[in-house]
């Protein structure tokens, strides 16, 4: 006998539905947004730390090497025109003068502009060492084109080295060392 009476229940259904797998791979994908977002954050924030380590540590080293000669020597002077500082070493027998030109026995630490055909893109400090027939030798680059300044009141010499190193946002900043020497001999 055939019967007329169809089972209308509905089974019990095991798995989800369309709507709850797009809330869920909603929810994953705005999750890893987050955690990429994190990552690229702190990727920034890590590579500004070094960026401005590596800065500081190069014009502590740059402070160094000017103090050790400029204590070293004779005589001191500043020439702004140039943005140069030139110091006659102890061996030297020709006097500063006027402070407008380097001799040959005579030092300088010199800030040089960007020459990017010369293949320095940034601003740097070279070294025009005293009898040393090499020209002037970088010592840092990516300064400030106001890197390098000195100033003196009462035979003590202020100098002050500026550079730049790139933010977390990837903006240049500037960072300043500032140190006093004066010429001992």
């Amino acid at each position: 006998m055939i019967s007329d009476r169809v089972d209308m229940t509905l089974s019990d259904e095991a798995g989800f539905t369309l709507i709850e797998m797009m809330i869920g791979m909603a929810m994953g994908l705005i999750i890893l947004a987050g955690l990429t977002m994190m990552f690229v954050s702190m990727n920034d924030a890590s590579r500004a730390v070094t960026s401005r380590g590596e800065r500081m540590a190069d014009l502590y080293l740059v402070s160094h090497l000017m103090q050790a000669e400029l204590r070293g020597g004779q005589d001191i002077c500043w020439d702004g025109t140039n943005n140069q500082i030139i110091y006659q070493p102890l061996d030297s027998v020709v006097a500063l003068g006027t402070c407008d030109t380097v001799d040959a026995t005579n030092g300088a630490f010199r800030m040089n502009a960007a020459n990017v055909g010369g293949g320095k893109p940034t601003p740097y400090i070279c070294w025009d060492q005293p009898n040393i027939a090499g020209g002037c030798q970088e010592l840092i680059r990516d300064m400030s084109a106001t890197g390098l300044t000195a100033s003196s009141a009462t035979g003590i010499w202020v100098v002050t080295l500026v550079a730049e190193y790139l933010n977390e946002n990837k903006q240049t900043r500037e960072l300043s060392l500032q140190f006093n020497t004066w010429p001992r001999n």
